[in-house]
């Protein structure tokens, strides 16, 4: 059993008097830090242990450890004063933050904003996330937010007028669902007005925690049965229309090894990624309350780092509870490291992960006020680490249900797993400080294939591509899609987009779990980030075909799509 030591944090007041007492020639006077101001900075307790921010693989709350440099890259940045001061981030999550939580407290925008939610865990996971993007630095609490003079305006509150409007919004709501979901043409045509705002508020959304299962907590026996073996996620990202929004950035979640989070949903509407860890396990505090034998029968993951943050005050509520162990800081008030249960080392998710990036983005309003939220955009890609470059394709019977990592004509690297990458911050901050601002973005018509309707191939790369040819030229950011079949199955569907440059992007993987269609599979609206830079000019090509069973519907067609690209101009 590989059992890592934790070192208790000792209180500052016994540090001092062993410094007193190891330095009798000395003055109280001349020793740094004990005779201090009330303002003095204090050292953050469980700072060492936010891998997130610096991983040297030291040891952390989970039986294994982080890989060596699988972190945000903050560099020296808090060192430089960069903190996300001046900047506000409005929080939307399915309850209220804890707003006098004491590592939170300092940085709320409206405080007291006590939960009003019968369910405390709503509750603890949206102090989780605040404290991710935001929790107060060198206050001799907890640890450390990655933008922590950032003003959280926690958007579940009553705001008074007046109150200043956030640039950035991290959204920590939705979960991912077995269908695609209509999309009006109001939402749409709300959304295409709300473009042209260069201060227009940036959303930050998880990618969803779907990929081994409908929910965290559902068994997985009906995502195995679905997916059989093949490597793709249960539910895709895409089947969300709001991951469509350009003014959305859908963020996976990558592990402390570098790697897709076990949990994390995939899918070509994925703009980047950042850190969700996993279940931040350790076997020998879980062994209070759980048998070897079950512990024998959890997935690996569990015992993999989850990320440290705020919990819910007290050990009645949130992750970290009296009753329960599951690591050396989650142990209730048993823990010899944080005995008032106010901190988790459980934390973990897309929302998390989402957290993480809206906190480097933060950063980069600090040291450049004037960016348009599409230049956030576009820096936080092209600034973004790639990261397990040997992931390979995904393929089942002889046909690429993903394609792994890709490099699209423009030269940006994208892969479904990961979007442009892990974000990171010294590069992100490095580029931000005198970046040249783009043209602003406007969209194309939405253009129909004139084609009349094509029957669905089975299990052939060759056959079934319908056209659509643009004279737009533009530069490529985000590229939508709708489409009419009358194929019942659509979870036997893979959905291929290929640009004029011959870029191919996997819009939707076959064996993934969708409901029956009786009426014929339809989808409103739907993304893909993966053209980014290339040019939208010439034709493109859509192939809809049927993975699984030629005989369960041997007469369905593709009826229509449209095609638009949300783009700059062309130099």
């Amino acid at each position: 059993m590989n059992v890592q030591t934790v070192r208790p944090h000792r209180p500052r007041a016994m540090l001092c008097a062993l410094s007193v007492g190891l330095a009798s020639l000395a003055t109280l006077g001349t020793l740094t830090g004990c005779s201090k101001s009330a303002s003095a900075p204090e050292a953050d307790p469980l700072l060492e242990y936010q891998w997130h921010l610096k991983n040297t693989g030291q040891g952390v709350f989970s039986d294994q450890r982080p890989v060596p440099g699988i972190d945000l890259d903050m560099g020296t940045l808090f060192e430089e004063g960069i903190t996300g001061k001046g900047v506000i981030v409005g929080l939307l999550d399915r309850d209220r933050a804890n707003a006098d939580h004491e590592d939170l407290a300092r940085n709320m925008v409206i405080p007291h904003a006590r939960s009003t939610s019968t369910d405390a865990r709503s509750a603890m996971h949206a102090t989780a996330v605040a404290a991710i993007i935001a929790a107060a630095a060198n206050n001799g609490k907890g640890g450390r937010g990655i933008a922590p003079e950032v003003r959280i305006l926690d958007l579940t509150a009553d705001i008074p007028p007046g109150t200043p409007a956030p640039r950035l919004i991290d959204n920590s709501l939705g979960a991912q669902t077995p269908r695609f979901m209509p999309y009006t043409h109001s939402e749409i045509r709300r959304d295409d007005d709300a473009l042209d705002n260069p201060a227009q508020p940036l959303i930050f959304r998880a990618a969803g925690d779907s990929f081994l299962a409908l929910a965290p907590d559902a068994a997985r026996a009906l995502c195995a049965a679905t997916t059989r073996g093949s490597g793709v996620g249960c539910i895709s990202a895409v089947v969300d229309p709001a991951s469509a929004n350009p003014l959305s950035v859908t963020v996976g979640a990558v592990n402390a090894a570098g790697q897709k989070a076990s949990y994390s949903a995939t899918g070509s509407a994925l703009w980047i990624s950042g850190l969700g860890g996993e279940a931040g396990s350790q076997r020998a505090y879980r062994l209070k309350d759980e048998t070897a034998e079950a512990l024998g029968k959890m997935p690996r993951s569990d015992f993999a780092p989850g990320l440290v943050t705020a919990d819910a005050p007290g050990c009645a509520q949130g992750l970290n509870q009296e009753h329960s162990s599951y690591n050396a800081l989650d142990s209730g008030a048993r823990s010899v490291i944080e005995r008032n249960c106010n901190y988790t080392a459980r934390f973990s998710g897309t929302a998390v992960a989402a957290a993480t990036v809206t906190g480097v983005a933060a950063l980069l309003l600090q040291v450049n006020p004037k960016l348009s939220w599409w230049d956030i955009k576009y820096l936080l890609a092209t600034t973004a680490r790639k990261i397990d470059p040997t992931q390979k394709k995904t393929r089942w019977n002889d046909i690429t249900l993903d394609g792994g990592w890709t490099t699209n004509a423009a030269g940006h690297p994208f892969s479904n797993s990961y979007g442009f990458g892990l974000a990171d911050a010294s590069r992100a901050v490095a580029a931000a400080r005198h970046f040249n601002p783009l043209p602003q973005p406007h969209f194309t018509a939405w253009s129909t294939s004139i084609t009349q309707p094509l029957t669905i191939p089975y299990h052939s790369e060759s056959e079934g591509y319908s056209t659509i040819a643009l004279d737009d030229n533009l530069k490529c950011d985000t590229v939508q899609i709708r489409l009419k079949t009358t194929h019942k199955m659509p979870g036997n569907l893979r959905i291929l987009l290929v640009s004029p440059a011959g870029t191919r992007s996997v819009l939707l993987p076959a064996l993934t779990l969708l409901m029956p269609t009786p009426d014929g599979f339809v989808i409103d609206l739907a993304a893909s980030n993966a053209f980014l830079d290339e040019s939208a000019k010439g034709t493109w090509k859509l192939q809809v075909m049927d993975m699984l069973d030629p005989s369960s519907d041997g007469n369905a067609t593709l009826t229509s799509w449209q095609l638009r690209v949300l783009g700059r101009p062309a130099s």
